[in-house]
């Protein structure tokens, strides 16, 4: 059991990167039914959407892909029995260089580009989910 969640944080990522391989067009098409749905929502809750709304949809996915990432790594960690400390340095270092990696595999796509606030955006997730495990655990100590 403890492999499943290594393997699930490694298919994650490879998801990732495939996405940020594909170009502009192709990305955008695939986000184009959350951006709808959301569009959706938003007319039936009679809530006007402000700015574009297709680019903070894949920021927010950026954000949760990450987020996701960092969970299954915390978990991951956790299953072989690695030791809080040395599992945060892993973790943070592995969820850093998962985003650098990401944007860098988006620097080659046609269409996209790299941008160090998106590693930060990146990263972001992975610390976010990194802390609410660690809080998770400490009140489940408690």
């Amino acid at each position: 059991m403890k492999y499943l969640w290594f393997f699930l944080a490694c298919l994650l990522l490879a998801a990732i990167y495939y996405n940020s391989s594909l170009p502009l067009r192709q990305s955008a098409q695939l986000s184009g039914w959350a951006t709808a749905l959301a569009q959706l929502l938003a007319s039936h809750l009679d809530v006007h959407l402000v700015g574009n709304t297709e680019h903070h949809i894949r920021k927010l996915a950026h954000f949760l892909e990450f987020a996701l990432l960092g969970l299954l790594l915390c978990r991951s960690f956790s299953a072989f029995g690695v030791k809080n400390f040395t599992a945060t340095g892993y973790i943070l270092f592995l969820g850093l260089l998962a985003a650098v990696v990401d944007e860098y595999i988006q620097s080659f796509s046609p269409g996209r580009g790299s941008m160090v606030k998106d590693v930060l955006l990146d990263f972001s997730g992975v610390f976010c989910a990194w802390l609410e495990y660690r809080i998770w655990q400490w009140g489940a100590r408690r």
